[in-house]
């Protein structure tokens, strides 16, 4: 029997489970494992998925690549239709298609798109609390831009993760930071009433552990202006070392990656010849 390479984008409110990867039985839930399962079903063995990368418990996704080897006769287009018939309606696949035997969500080169979404003024939607962070005041958003620059380029990020982490390679490329107010709440997120929203985007090759919700908390930091501008240079050089919390996590959306051989949509970035797919909703 011929294996396929299958990759799939994934969407999925991250509110109930324990982040991407699988855990211990008593850990909880996670997206990997209701993945895995309904693989399992469709193909009758056991299935293992590969994801693009780890997201958080509580951080959501409508981007999320992953691939796994199928070795029986299923056509790709019914894929998504029989993996969503079995899956939680909290975790969706969004497509499938075959990609070639070397192909692997994770270790294949690409960029990623993290979107987090803020909620400037007081809370307004019972809805709101579940997919953004309600910091109840109007920040200073060219005071935010400022300091988001410094973040652009290839730097040490070890700064901007938890102290402890496993990671011994702290250098990750930044090509895009955005900053803004859309003008239409259909390009934040169509199922919520937000009054005053704030929508950050974050381009990389790669993020450390809570690298994105401690880049957000402290650009909230300096919107409020607790930080001047210059602090996000300062967390870079080790010259500032006042303890922001990360970010909560229910406003962090894994909005996209991108891979070499993606034609989709580019986001600029520089000189990398990579290219990003499903940003826009």
């Amino acid at each position: 029997m011929t294996e396929h390479n299958i990759r799939i984008t994934v969407a999925y409110d991250g509110t109930n489970y324990v982040g991407w990867q699988r855990q211990p039985e008593n850990k909880g839930i996670s997206i990997q494992q209701r993945l895995e399962e309904a693989a399992s079903e469709m193909l009758g063995h056991a299935v293992t998925i590969n994801g693009s990368g780890r997201t958080d418990a509580g951080v959501h996704a409508f981007g999320q690549v992953a691939n796994f080897i199928c070795d029986k006769p299923v056509p790709v287009d019914k894929m998504c239709s029989i993996l969503n018939n079995i899956l939680p309606e909290d975790i969706r696949v969004m497509n499938a298609s075959i990609e070639s035997p070397d192909f692997h969500a994770r270790f294949t080169p690409h960029m990623k798109c993290y979107r987090y979404i803020i909620e400037q003024e007081k809370r307004v939607s019972p809805f709101a609390p579940h997919y953004s962070w309600q910091v109840g005041e109007m920040l200073d958003i060219c005071a935010m831009h400022n300091a988001a620059l410094a973040l652009v380029g290839e730097h040490d990020f070890r700064n901007f993760t938890l102290s402890g982490v496993s990671a011994t390679n702290f250098v990750r490329r930044i090509s895009n930071v955005e900053i803004y107010e859309p003008f239409q709440m259909e390009a934040v997120f169509p199922w919520q009433q937000l009054n005053s929203p704030l929508v950050i985007d974050v381009v990389g090759n790669g993020f450390l552990y809570k690298m994105v919700r401690l880049i957000v908390a402290r650009l909230v930091a300096i919107g409020q202006g607790k930080l001047p501008s210059r602090a996000m240079l300062g967390y870079l050089n080790g010259e500032v070392t006042e303890n922001i919390p990360p970010a909560p996590a229910q406003g962090l959306f894994l909005a996209s990656v991108g891979y070499e051989h993606d034609e989709d949509l580019s986001l600029g970035g520089g000189d990398e010849d990579i290219t990003m797919v499903n940003v826009i909703f």
